[in-house]
């Protein structure tokens, strides 16, 4: 993985838009750390509830200051917290092993949401209109995935070799999230990935079929979305860690006891842009309620990138998770 400089990370960070940060005043004694942490646009509702209303949970301002920032794409977040331009990320397991491979530090505290056959699993669509009816009929095809050597790279080599194909057998085109869509109507793309909300959104607004899903080629309980940091940072602010992870637990709970009033604060927050009719009752990604990472689904996904040579050695995968800042 390339590395930035400080400088060069931070302009990124900027252009990738700061969603904002929760101010605190105290007087008589200094302020507690300031968090900063880096999240995407995709299984993260909880932690952007917390987000917009911080008194939800008991603990900011006190323990910690939460200031967080969106980044388009997996890889620049990643470049961030490698370079040190934010503390904290909320990003893809597989690319937390990915790393671990190449050397990059970091340690995965907390599960956010799972790609399991309990809930939603990210999907592949097609025009309804297609020629292309399953798997095989994609060969040749350009492909849309959110980037090379990522969750979406893997499920996409993994279905295709259930017929016996590789990824060398399609065309693949890296493409946002918030513009595969569009891909996909133009035609710049024959099949696009969609996780949710965007899933929903094409579902309603297109006419459009579902050719596979993430469960597909990998049908075993995966760790999507995870909150990582480095070891000594974590270390070094570990009431603030704690702090924060109960608030997100708190935050979780909230969230799955009442999923379309905290979904309508996101839209009204403007956290997700995507009409209430499509998103207050989308299918949703399983969330665990005690925050708990699966190490045991962690070696099966490292198996799957072993194999399909994301990784070129293989990695202790239970040194990557610490879970000692969750509430007990």
């Amino acid at each position: 993985m390339a590395r930035l400089s400080r400088r060069a990370v931070l302009r990124g960070a900027g252009a990738a838009g700061v969603v904002g940060s929760f101010g605190f005043s105290i007087i008589g004694r200094a302020a507690p750390p300031t968090l900063r942490m880096g999240h995407g646009a995709a299984a993260e509702e909880q932690v952007w509830l917390l987000m917009v209303k911080p008194e939800i949970g008991k603990n900011h301002g006190k323990s910690y200051i939460l200031q967080h920032t969106r980044f388009q794409s997996s890889s620049q977040r990643a470049q961030a917290f490698e370079a040190g331009a934010i503390d904290l990320t909320m990003g893809g397991a597989n690319g937390v092993i990915f790393a671990a491979a190449a050397g990059v530090e970091g340690k995965m505290i907390a599960s956010i949401s799972r790609e399991s056959k309990r809930g939603f699993s990210t999907s592949f669509y097609v025009k309804s209109d297609s020629p292309i009816q399953s798997v095989p009929d994609m060969k040749g095809k350009t492909i849309g995935i959110n980037g090379f050597s990522t969750s979406g790279h893997l499920w996409l080599i993994a279905a295709l070799k259930r017929h016996n194909l590789t990824d060398k057998d399609v065309r693949i085109t890296p493409v946002g999230f918030s513009a595969m869509q569009e891909s996909l109507r133009a035609g710049r793309v024959d099949v696009g990935m969609f996780p949710q909300p965007f899933a929903a959104l094409l579902e309603k607004q297109d006419k459009v079929r579902k050719i596979f899903d993430a469960k597909y080629g990998m049908p075993f309980d995966e760790e999507l979305i995870v909150i990582q940091g480095k070891d000594a940072y974590l270390k070094q602010n570990a009431e603030a860690i704690r702090g924060f992870m109960e608030d997100i637990k708190i935050a979780t709970d909230y969230y799955l006891a009442h999923p379309r009033e905290s979904r309508q604060l996101l839209i009204d927050r403007k956290m997700v842009r995507v009409v209430p009719e499509v998103y207050l009752d989308m299918q949703d990604y399983y969330r665990e309620p005690t925050l708990h990472i699966d190490v045991d689904s962690l070696g099966q996904m490292q198996e799957f990138q072993l194999e399909a040579k994301f990784q070129d050695k293989r990695v202790d995968v239970k040194t990557l998770v610490d879970l000692s800042y969750l509430p007990k």
